[in-house]
């Protein structure tokens, strides 16, 4: 009961979000962000604590507060992005987000390669479920179903509603290589803490990332595209395609190992050229450095 509650509520808000211009939108949703931001410890601590470790004294306290706050921006952002997308079509989205260096997976899809997205929680990483298979070929995700049952019927519902199928991360092995044998792109959110994942080197620390992306490129000779939504302002994005990682330039004793590396590394670049764009409230490097979340 508490739950269907909270989602009407949540159902009230989208209402109202979508009838108030944007202009006055924005302002609460500002207004919203700095008191999650004010209300909410725990998580900010997290995110202190990372940017404490991975930066040092490299950026001041006044930085490192302007990275955190922005994030939760960003994630009161996404919200109203969700809200909206469920409105709009692909040239709705297309004023919305523009493109660099697509060119890379439009190349892939007309060479008919096997095609593994990766990406991060940066920016609005759900894009990649929206406008992804809207403009280029039918998508598999893998995400994590929301405690709310309501709340997860509706988000399981937009993500599916453009050609997407998702998987749940606890089961989502086979569905993958099924995926990847009926030749849809697949795609992966590989940043967070993964128990069951290989170390890598990540901002100069050790931290768990999964291989299972570095697994199913080797296996079916896919190649890996690394892509971020990057806001730009309020409503606009850049959806950011790095070049292609292929696994065959990483063939010998250790191919899983240097091949989850580079992905790795490419996350970091992006992080470090807009960090206030990551989630830095995970637990990222617990494994190795819990002592930093005491």
């Amino acid at each position: 009961m508490f739950d269907y509650f909270i989602f009407l509520i949540y159902k009230i808000f989208k209402f109202i979000i979508l009838i108030i211009p944007k202009s006055i939108i924005k302002i609460f949703l500002d207004g919203l962000s700095s008191f999650i931001y004010f209300i909410n410890k725990e998580h900010k601590k997290y995110a202190f604590a990372n940017l404490d470790f991975v930066y040092g004294e490299e950026l001041s306290k006044k930085e490192k507060t302007t990275i955190v706050k922005n994030t939760y921006t960003n994630l009161v952002y996404n919200l109203y992005d969700f809200i909206e997308n469920q409105t709009l079509d692909l040239k709705g989205f297309e004023n919305k987000i523009t493109v660099k260096n697509d060119e890379v997976l439009k190349n892939a899809i007309k060479k008919n390669k096997k095609i593994i997205l990766i990406t991060a929680h940066y920016g609005n990483w759900e894009y990649g479920n929206t406008f992804i298979p809207l403009k280029y070929k039918p998508t598999t995700m893998v995400g994590r179903p929301m405690n709310n049952k309501y709340f997860n019927e509706e988000l399981t519902a937009s993500r599916e509603r453009n050609n997407t199928k998702m998987l749940r991360k606890q089961d989502a092995a086979r569905g993958l290589v099924k995926a990847i044998k009926e030749d849809r792109i697949v795609g992966l959110v590989i940043d967070q803490h993964n128990s069951t994942g290989i170390e890598v080197d990540f901002f100069g620390k050790k931290v768990l990332q999964t291989d299972s992306s570095s697994k199913l490129a080797v296996k079916f000779d896919a190649i890996i595209i690394p892509l971020f939504f990057k806001r730009t302002s309020f409503g606009k994005y850049d959806a950011i395609f790095y070049d292609e990682i292929e696994p065959k330039d990483f063939e010998g004793e250790n191919q899983i190992e240097n091949l989850t590396q580079a992905q790795a590394d490419i996350i970091e670049t992006q992080i470090r050229k807009e960090p206030s764009q990551w989630f830095w409230q995970h637990k990222r490097f617990k494994v190795f450095h819990s002592e930093i979340y005491k």
